[in-house]
């Protein structure tokens, strides 16, 4: 994440009394301080906010909100003889956390009589103004920039501006990052509060409320138009809930009713499925109990067929008997008495069935009148149904202007419950919708040719405009031309003026200036180029020849230094011999220094003294060694008890100050070296010497012909040591002359190679110069680029202006064909009483596609309907028959009830005539044959 921007200098060149004057900032603040007059209030002004917006107005100049002050008044004075002046004026930021720049400015041209010129840049490659970027020529005198060099000096790396709206955006998007102008502006005003005078005279909190309540910028119609609908929208929205609160209220007491009757209709369901699933299981029970019948009437039939035939054997026989007793009226009358008798039974059960068809069909009439009432429902139902679907299709009819609706809807509604020919209507609405469907069609199209003539005539526009741009590019590259070629001219002169190496004569710098002025599309700047080389090319080699010659004297040199090294390096590597130690001895050395506790060799303390001959050196040093007193170290007496403690795997030989022996001892032929440089080792070394008696009598001593005695031992020594551990002072002081010897010689020869080295660089450095300066002549980039681009322009213009005036041909036959549609289109939308608009053919075609489902919906609707009202009709016309057979069979038990009543007075006037006849006489008789004569 990038550090904030820091303000890290202002700077004003050539404006008001300051040539060039840079005023830095510390951790991005600044604190001016002077008198009144000194210029604190015009230099702050210059910064904020003319440097953050542009914005010149004389207000915004003055820290008092005054028109006095102008801008050209700090350019132009009144007396100062100047007609025109170009000022500049820069602000410098700097990324807290890292060193990246990024420097914002203006330029501003006053001539006198004249409105001000100003233009305004900004530097984001990192150049810093007054260090690798300025705003001005040195030509003698400082020149500041025109506006067109400027632009040509930031190039690439910045961007320069010619309107103030376009520079305060890009500040804004570039340092501050406010989501809109209008935002940056309340910032920038706030500052101009802030920055007011006396305010820290009147810094109280009212003061400061006064000037940020005045810095908001105040609320337009515009800005409180939402505010006012929203509160416009809340009340009419509350309104709405308040209606629909109470239309909710309603809709629950219309659905607590409706819910009380589903449930009674979902009982009388419920309880006539009950009925008819106990109907069915009696049913189901009676075809049972008839089943049982039919087989036990069968096994009976089978057993009155044998008693038939019994029965048929004695008839024969009764009725030769019955033919003898016909003879007797009393035979007559019983046997009518038997006839009446069996009438009577038979009337009797015609009775009893009729009685029972009577029942039955009172409850089939009963069903009939319930499958009327659910039929005559279902059928108010479809009634229903039908004129919601109409009221459906009203609305659609009502969008899409279908007349046609309300003819249809009158007579079907008349005659509800006859057919209707829906073809017909189908067939009319068929039509309105595929005029409706082309006239959205071409609506259509004639929305998508207006969008692709807006985007022609935009398109055509925008080429207008790039044209008009190409024009102003024209004359901008023209000029560019013009000034690369001065430009590349005065870099020409400056580079020769720079150059070191390189220096071009005045005839070809003559010639090079006649190149820019002609410059054009055939000028090859290789020619230019080659005439350059000539120069470089002998200086060159000038360069090279004593190049060669020092590399020659510095392999020469180097071979000498070579030899002397080696010869130190041999000195050096002639270490100081050292006596044989062994392991522990040397784990003990390393415990020492480990522990902390000093010591010393002895042999690297001692010099030979120069009254010893060298055999004697030889018998001393190897007396010492064999006495194990040479390699001992020499430790204070404060570390003695801690020294001679046992460590296992440690050993070594101690020297200690003892008594000093009477006579000669090694302290009169052993001299002390240069290590021994403080008295108390002096001391302590004198008397471990003086201790060791030396040519004489001592508890240790040592001969000069190399035999010793440490107390009761004695020694001799074989006489071949050479001496080589003490006395090495001297050999040390011939090694170290040699040694200087060596480095002085080494010295003086790395003196001579140092000065051929630094004469090979400046050599090399003249020769990399040289080709820095021959790589840094000026090309003809700009000038080329200049001129291509001129071309590129002109080639651009004659395209564009090709591709304009066809496009110009095109959109005025495209109008020709858009007007054509419309024209299509406002016939059909008369035609179709619509207006004329792709949204109500749109919403027109919608209503007709609901249209044509509701209208299927309707006719099926109204066939079941039909066909509700035809089945009722069959339920009614069943009824009536029911009803009818009811009639009949109530008048059928009337006349066997009447028929029963006269049966019964005949038989029992048979009777009463019967008891007066001699019929008790052969009544046995007759009884057995008359029943048997009957069947």
């Amino acid at each position: 994440m990038n550090s904030r921007w820091q303000a890290g200098k202002i700077g004003l060149i050539n404006f008001w009394y300051y040539d060039e004057q840079e005023f830095p900032f510390v951790k991005g603040r600044m604190l001016l301080r002077g008198s009144n007059g000194s210029g604190k209030s015009v230099t702050m002004q210059s910064v904020v906010p003319l440097l953050l917006d542009g914005n010149m107005s004389p207000e915004r100049l003055d820290p008092f909100g005054s028109k006095d002050r102008k801008m050209s008044s700090y350019l132009l004075e009144e007396n100062d003889g100047r007609e025109e002046r170009t000022g500049y004026l820069y602000l410098e930021f700097k990324r807290k956390d890292s060193d990246i720049y990024f420097t914002i400015g203006m330029g501003i041209r006053a001539r006198r009589g004249k409105p001000l010129d100003k233009w305004y840049f900004s530097l984001t490659d990192g150049r810093r103004v007054g260090k690798d970027f300025f705003l001005y020529k040195d030509m003698g005198e400082k020149v500041t920039l025109s506006r067109r060099e400027l632009e040509y000096r930031v190039a690439d790396g910045g961007k320069v501006f010619d309107r103030q709206v376009e520079y305060m955006d890009y500040v804004n998007r570039q340092i501050f990052g406010f989501e809109t102008l209008d935002e940056y502006k309340e910032m920038l005003d706030l500052l101009i509060q802030l920055r007011t005078p006396k305010l820290s005279k009147d810094f109280k909190p009212s003061v400061i409320n006064d000037i940020l309540s005045d810095s908001l910028q105040p609320l337009s119609d515009e800005d409180l138009r939402p505010m006012s609908e929203a509160i416009e929208n809340m009340d009419t929205m509350n309104m709405n809930l308040k209606s629909r609160r109470e239309a909710r209220q309603a809709a629950e007491k219309i659905h607590v009713i409706y819910h009380k009757y589903n449930k009674l209709l979902l009982w009388d369901k419920a309880e006539h499925l009950l009925q008819s699933e106990q109907r069915l299981q009696k049913t189901l029970e009676e075809q049972k109990q008839y089943e049982e019948q039919y087989r036990s009437c069968c096994s009976r039939i089978e057993e009155l067929d044998q008693e038939i035939r019994q029965i048929n054997e004695k008839k024969e026989t009764l009725e030769k008997e019955r033919e003898s007793l016909n003879k007797s009226d009393a035979v007559a009358l019983k046997m009518r008495e038997t006839l009446l008798t069996g009438e009577i039974e038979q009337n009797d059960r015609n009775l009893k069935d009729k009685k029972r068809f009577l029942a039955a069909k009172e409850e089939q009439c009963r069903d009939a009148e319930r499958q009327i009432r659910d039929e005559e429902d279902r059928k108010y139902r479809k009634e229903t149904e039908l004129k919601e679907i109409l009221n459906e299709m009203q609305d659609e009819a009502e969008q899409m202007a279908f007349q046609e609706f309300a003819f249809m809807r009158e007579e079907l509604v008349e005659h509800l419950e006859k057919g209707y020919k829906f073809e017909l209507h189908r067939q009319q609405f068929e039509h309105t919708k595929q005029k409706i469907a082309e006239g959205e069609e071409l609506l259509s199209r004639l929305q998508l040719l207006n969008r692709q003539k807006e985007e022609m005539i935009q398109k055509r526009e925008r080429q207008i405009r790039e044209l008009d741009a190409i024009q102003r590019r024209l004359s901008e590259w023209e000029g560019a031309l013009l000034q690369a070629g001065n430009e590349w001219k005065e870099e020409v002169f400056r580079w020769n003026k720079s150059n070191t190496e390189l220096k071009l004569d005045h005839d070809l710098l003559r010639e090079l200036a006649s190149f820019a002025e002609n410059y054009e599309e055939t000028s090859d700047f290789a020619v230019i180029r080659n005439k350059v080389s000539a120069p470089w090319i002998q200086g060159n080699q000038l360069i090279s020849n004593l190049l060669h010659e020092n590399c020659t004297m510095y392999e020469t040199l180097g071979e000498e230094l070579k030899e002397a090294e080696r010869e130190l390096i041999d000195w050096e590597n002639r270490r100081e011999p050292q006596p044989v130690r062994s392991e522990a001895v040397l784990r003990n050395r390393q415990r020492l220094e480990e522990e902390g506790i000093p010591y010393q060799e002895f042999y690297k303390l001692l010099e030979f003294g120069s009254k010893l001959s060298e055999e004697e050196c030889n018998h001393l040093e190897e007396a010492l060694l064999q006495m194990g007193i040479l390699d001992a170290i020499v430790v204070e007496e404060q570390y003695r008890d801690q020294v001679l403690r046992p460590v296992k795997g440690c050993e070594d030989h101690y020297l200690f100050t003892g008594k000093t022996t009477s006579g000669q001892s090694l302290l009169d032929v052993l001299e002390l070296n240069e290590e021994v440089n403080d008295i108390f080792s002096n001391q302590r070394l004198t008397g471990i010497l003086s201790n060791i008696a030396y040519d004489g009598e001592g508890i240790i001593s040592v001969a000069a012909d190399g035999t010793y005695r440490m107390g009761v031992l004695a020694g001799t020594v074989a006489g071949e040591h050479q001496a080589g551990f003490l006395g090495t002072k001297a050999r040390e002081r011939n090694r170290k002359a040699k040694m200087a010897e060596c480095r002085s010689r080494i010295a003086a020869l790395e003196e001579q190679l140092q000065q051929l080295e630094e004469e090979k660089d400046q050599l090399l450095k003249r020769k990399e110069i040289l080709q820095k300066e021959y790589d840094t002549f000026p090309e003809d980039g700009k000038m080329r680029t200049a001129l291509r681009q001129l071309q590129a322009e002109e080639r651009k213009q004659e395209l564009l202006q090709a591709e304009n005036d066809q496009l110009g041909e095109e959109l005025t036959a495209f109008m020709e064909q858009i007007k054509e549609l419309k024209r299509a289109a406002v016939e059909i939308a008369e035609k179709l009483y619509l207006t004329c608009s792709h949204e109500v053919f749109a919403d027109a075609k919608r209503a007709a596609q609901e249209y044509d489902k509701a209208l299927i919906s309707c006719k099926s609707t109204h066939e079941m309907l039909l066909r509700s009202v035809e089945y009722l009709r069959d339920l009614k016309v069943g009824q009536e028959n029911l009803l009818q057979d009811m009639d009949q069979i109530r008048y059928d038990i009337r006349d066997i009830e009447r028929l029963l009543r006269t049966q019964a007075e005949e038989r029992a006037s048979i009777q009463e005539q019967l008891k007066l006849t001699d019929y008790e006489a052969i009544k046995d008789r007759l009884d057995a044959c008359i029943p048997v004569s009957y069947t």
